[in-house]
């Protein structure tokens, strides 16, 4: 009887450390390695620039609070004007106009937008300087934005639905 309860015991104790492991993996947000975040911090002071660094390793630069009331969350569509552009100050996404991305939600932006978004309000406009963890990766968009790009995007939050 013994025997069994230790092996019942332990069954129940590698369970629940395999779903605190699961559950907590599926939380984290990658962090920014040292090379990326000094690379960042090496633009912002040749372009004197001042940016607050998130836990996350995304460097941000509030330009307008907005509304202070009106909110994004992650199931929110965002209507935004945005620029990309990369540390060599390369254009690589303009939106021309306001976009809602075919009415695509928050969470399916890349990691940088749903954290940098969350900081304004409606009417608010942000600096992102996003590392490639948060953004495209090592994989980047072929042909546009290299692998392992640390991406600048300048959003302006026109709406939220």
């Amino acid at each position: 009887m013994n025997t069994i309860f230790k092996l019942m015991m332990a069954c129940l104790l590698i369970s629940l450390a395999a779903c605190l492991k699961k559950e907590s993996s599926m939380n984290m947000v990658p962090l920014a390695d040292a090379r990326v975040d000094t690379e960042i911090q090496a633009y912002l002071r040749a372009h004197n620039l001042e940016a607050e660094r998130d836990a996350s390793g995304l460097y941000y630069n509030i330009i307008t609070q907005g509304d202070s009331v009106h909110f994004v969350k992650a199931t929110s569509i965002p209507t935004v004007i945005y620029t990309n552009q990369l540390i060599s100050g390369a254009i690589v996404g303009n939106s021309f106009g306001a976009t809602d991305f075919d009415h695509r939600p928050l969470k399916d932006h890349i990691p940088g937008w749903q954290i940098g978004l969350q900081k304004i309000s409606q009417g608010g406009k942000i600096k992102l300087y996003i590392p490639p963890a948060l953004a495209f990766g090592s994989v980047g968009i072929p042909g546009v934005i290299p692998p392992n790009a640390i991406l600048i995007s300048e959003i302006e939050l026109v709406n939220i639905k």
